[in-house]
């Protein structure tokens, strides 16, 4: 149990760092009209440039006949504390079930809803669901959602 624990919480890690990776060799290319584009940086002067949201659980049931249960629930209005919207907005949401033995039951569900970016939105869901002995089950809802 421990070698898959350890490499639950690796690809936990991986899965977390892929979206900031990203982020740091992203950029805007301008699309049409640069202008519009320019207009729109001008207009959000003051606000963040961009926002990263992560949300993660690890839910686990190992003893023969144990149950475990996770929700967990991230939400934030459409604009950050200071009233405005930040360019770009990174969402992660990612989550590790594991029900190893035998007759365990595990389940669990992460929803996040926060705003889109100004000029971009980038979404990143993963999740490990991982059932292992006679008779356990586990269940896993992962829900990313983001609105202007």
């Amino acid at each position: 149990m421990t070698r898959i624990t350890s490499l639950a919480f690796a690809m936990l890690a991986i899965t977390v760092a892929l979206p900031a990776a990203a982020q740091d060799r992203g950029g805007l290319r301008p699309r049409g009209n640069p202008l519009a584009t320019l207009d729109q940086i001008e207009a959000n002067r003051g606000c963040p440039l961009s926002r990263t949201s992560v949300t993660v659980g690890i839910n686990r049931a190992f003893a023969a006949g144990s149950s475990a249960t996770q929700q967990v629930g991230r939400s934030s209005g459409p604009a950050g504390p200071t009233g405005c919207q930040s360019l770009v907005n990174t969402q992660v949401v990612a989550g590790v079930n594991l029900a190893l033995g035998r007759g365990t039951q595990a389940d669990q569900a992460i929803g996040a809803q926060g705003p889109g970016g100004v000029l971009a939105t980038t979404r990143f869901t993963r999740g490990a669901n991982i059932s292992t002995g006679g008779g356990s089950v586990a269940t896993q809802r992962l829900q990313n959602l983001t609105g202007r």
